[in-house]
């Protein structure tokens, strides 16, 4: 019977791919299932036999763990080139967007909390 390796929602093609590579690598059959055209399935990837389970899983996290360390040095390398979006990038690159939903968030919270205060 079939085991749940990797729920696929939100998860980056890139990544999705290097997971798939990995099993293959390492001969772990699996097959996959798509959340379907009206998206009430689960997209995942699932183990054909479950008794692999935990050799899939200490692979899986030996890779998690590669990824995460290879996200954060790109990401600081990207902070140190400039490169990085960050609230002073975005309003750099607009101002006037940015000022907008900033309006709006304040906006939409003041109307939250005015009632509560009894400032209407």
């Amino acid at each position: 019977m079939g085991a749940l390796l990797l729920r696929l929602k939100n998860v980056p093609e890139d990544e999705y791919q290097e997971v798939c590579d990995l099993l293959d690598a390492h001969d772990l059959a699996y097959y996959e299932t798509n959340a379907g055209f009206w998206g009430v399935g689960m997209a995942a990837i699932w183990l054909n036999d479950a008794d692999q389970l935990p050799r899939a899983h200490a692979l899986l996290n030996e890779y998690m763990q590669n990824r995460q360390m290879k996200m954060q040095a790109d990401y600081e390398k990207a902070l140190s080139n400039g490169e990085a979006r960050t609230l002073r990038s975005t309003f750099s690159q607009q101002p006037v967007t940015f000022t907008l939903y900033l309006l709006a968030i304040v906006g939409i919270l003041a109307l939250s909390v005015l009632p509560f205060l009894g400032l209407n």
